[in-house]
């Protein structure tokens, strides 16, 4: 029976018929197994949103402890946003439901956090960049007149051109759409392609926000299997085939979260089944500069023939998140379009951060070059420190990017990440890279931090991971 606001009516939930034998379970003092066996009835939704948990003084005469135990235990639960006390109306339960904005994984997992963040993928400040800076003549001289430029600055749709040609992929002006970072570009070419309800195949796993973006538009994900290769060729023709979805979504260069890159061969065959199907494609390139062994081409918008490939590519994470720069590429009609989309809900990118786009662009191969190495040293780290203090944990070094994709002996990861979290730690469940959002056994840890920082995380990961194999409860995966 799960005890809701609504079954529980406007009283007090019954909290000692719901927890008997608590304070023979885990370790600790009473004040922490009571608030322990209180947070395992609210996260298993036993405890439903909404209720109201007995006064301090009643909750203690029924279970035999003091009010000053309770209150610990309140506090503990308050503290880690189980629980909110409101004038008036007592204690307040706040289920997972509540907590959690619906069908937003970024705001879940990668909001404010104090502790140690392992969670976002990002580079954590911008002390690796070179030095350059603009001034109000640097405005004057865009002759962009007010600013407002949908499809961005020219000089940096220029750039952009520049850079792909240069790659061997012949490229306009009017073929480039600058967008506030890959996940803007990647939500405007989803709603330039596909009709509010329609099916969007993607990788599964895959990043996170594309689910969010599918979940924008009320769209059906169509989930196509991977290898350690990158998306199964079979599989791929199996969904086209069967689910016919508007538009395709997958990652070249380091995927996240598997850190595998998808080589020439399977790309052709993926090319091949695309092309017979004509599904256009989204083909984001964000993580291709951090491929340990160098980028890796060709990619699917050169392999692709009959079918249209759109670009998503970024500077947030060879540069800089905060900087919020990203395109689209695609053919000049679709480019097009995408502006009209973008109406919807911004009038296009700041110049500021555009003008020191324009001024990184040239120096960007060797911040690429500088970041590479940076990562494969801090995924070799992890990857050694995990492997060493915690070997009965599976994992492997990426091929790329800042992401470990960790397989845990334990059915679901999802309450050892708030177990880790009142460790000072912050990790995603591997649950946020599916489409169904199944729990499973894995976890998305984020390298991209300091030695000292990256060390300490796992190490705290390490002591909640004795914790959880500590209790008499815990059945291994």
């Amino acid at each position: 029976m799960v005890l809701s606001q609504s079954n529980s009516r406007s009283g007090p939930v019954d909290v000692a018929s719901l927890i008997p034998g608590w304070s023979d379970r885990g370790t600790g003092s009473l004040a922490r197994r009571l608030a322990h066996a209180i947070r395992n009835g609210i996260e298993s939704g036993l405890i439903g949103d909404g209720v109201r948990l007995p006064p301090e003084r009643s909750l203690a005469a029924a279970l035999a402890i003091s009010r000053s135990t309770v209150a610990t235990a309140l506090d503990e639960l308050r503290s880690d946003g189980l629980v909110v006390s409101r004038q008036g109306s007592g204690t307040i339960v706040v289920g997972p439901g509540s907590r959690v904005v619906a069908g937003s994984r970024i705001a879940e997992h990668f909001g404010g956090w104090t502790g140690i963040d392992l969670a976002a993928g990002n580079p954590p400040d911008a002390s690796h960049l070179p030095s350059v800076s603009i001034d109000v003549a640097d405005l004057v001289a865009t002759g962009e007149g007010p600013g407002v430029q949908p499809l961005g600055l020219i000089a940096l749709r220029t750039a952009v051109a520049d850079r792909l040609t240069e790659r061997g992929r012949l490229t306009d002006i009017d073929q480039v759409h600058i967008t506030a970072g890959a996940h803007q570009a990647v939500s405007v070419a989803i709603r330039s392609l596909l009709r509010p309800g329609g099916v969007l195949a993607t990788e599964d796993p895959s990043y996170p926000g594309i689910f969010d973006i599918a979940d924008g538009v009320s769209a059906r994900v169509a989930p196509v299997r991977s290898d350690s290769e990158g998306l199964i060729p079979a599989d791929l023709e199996r969904v086209l085939s069967e689910d016919r979805p508007a538009v395709l979504y997958m990652q070249t260069g380091p995927h996240n979260p598997l850190g595998h890159v998808t080589g020439p061969g399977r790309l052709r065959a993926l090319a091949e089944i695309l092309d017979r199907h004509s599904t256009p494609v989204i083909e984001d390139t964000t993580l291709a500069d951090l491929a340990f062994g160098g980028r890796v081409g060709p990619e699917l918008a050169d392999l692709c023939r009959a079918t249209t490939v759109i670009g998503a590519g970024s500077l947030s994470k060879v540069v800089w998140g905060g900087l919020r720069i990203g395109w689209l590429t695609g053919p000049a009609h679709f480019i097009e379009r995408s502006k009209y989309v973008r109406l919807g809900s911004d009038l296009g990118p700041a110049v500021p951060s555009q003008l020191l786009s324009i001024k990184l662009m040239p120096h960007l191969e060797e911040i690429a070059a500088k970041r590479r190495a940076t990562l494969e040293k801090s995924a070799r780290l992890a990857v050694d420190q995990i492997q060493a203090e915690l070997p009965d944990w599976r994992v492997e070094m990426p091929a790329g990017g800042s992401v470990l994709w960790v397989a845990v002996p334990t059915p679901d990861t999802g309450p050892f990440v708030q177990l880790a979290a009142r460790h000072g730690v912050r990790v995603a469940p591997g649950a946020i890279a599916r489409s169904d959002r199944v729990p499973g056994p894995y976890l998305r840890i984020c390298v991209d931090r300091t030695p000292e920082h990256v060390e300490e995380g796992l190490r705290r990961l390490g002591l909640a991971w004795h914790e959880l194999t500590a209790s008499p409860g815990y059945i291994p995966g």
